[in-house]
């Protein structure tokens, strides 16, 4: 997703995400998992993204 991206582009976004670091695929799957295993969570907004949109 950020090959795109320059490294000083990738720096800057960094900077704006209070975790400081870009998400990856690791990110996403714990979070599936956790609603796969789940039984009581309903409509909700997850959004995985480290801070970045709070």
């Amino acid at each position: 997703m950020t090959s795109n991206y320059t490294q000083e582009e990738i720096k800057n976004i960094k900077e704006q995400i209070p975790l400081e670091k870009i998400g990856d695929v690791n990110n996403i799957s714990k979070c599936v998992g956790w609603l796969i295993d789940d039984d009581y969570t309903t409509g909700q907004i997850i959004s995985v993204n480290g801070g970045w949109v709070i």
